[in-house]
């Protein structure tokens, strides 16, 4: 999971308080299989730019989950938890390879 955000966007401000801090989004974030990455682009670093574009975007906020051998998913600009969680799939079970 990649959260493209930047301190002055205020859309990504909302999403944070809105999904990404929901105990439930925090804790399937948080599970072994999931890999959570924020690139942070309040200084409009090149590299990001770079990412972004590479979605076809030209800012944030941009929510991406990569599942593993499959195509990456690109999230709504405006999160719910649902969204997220969904996004992500359900836990693997106890012996399953994520």
């Amino acid at each position: 999971f990649v959260d493209f955000t930047a301190d002055w966007c205020v859309t990504c401000q909302v999403n944070e308080r809105v999904a990404l801090a929901d105990p439930a989004v925090r804790s399937a974030l948080a599970r072994p299989d999931v890999a959570a990455l924020r690139a942070d682009w309040t200084a409009r670093d090149a590299r990001i730019a770079a990412e972004l574009a590479r979605y076809g975007r030209s800012g944030v906020p941009l929510y991406v989950v990569e599942p593993r051998g499959g195509e990456p998913i690109l999230l709504p600009e405006v999160l719910t938890p649902r969204l997220v969680l969904d996004a992500l799939g359900p836990a693997p079970k106890p012996g399953e390879t994520p």
